[in-house]
């Protein structure tokens, strides 16, 4: 899979969690969590968790 298609799978994710896309988050470190191999899943996962977590509540990522 190339990076695009690997963003725009984190970007779907994270959209249908949130309703917004990760253009409209904080800056994650989107490649290399590419180059490092990670699935989208686990990519949004971590970007969550080190960049996002003071800006979504976690029952909005939780689904709580």
């Amino acid at each position: 899979m190339t990076f695009k298609d690997w963003l725009k799978d984190c970007d779907q994710l994270v959209s249908s969690k949130v309703g917004l896309g990760i253009d409209c988050l904080p800056d994650a470190n989107w490649r290399d969590m590419y180059d490092d191999g990670m699935y989208p899943a686990d990519a949004i996962d971590n970007a969550y968790l080190d960049y996002w977590f003071d800006d979504v509540p976690e029952e909005a990522w939780y689904g709580g």
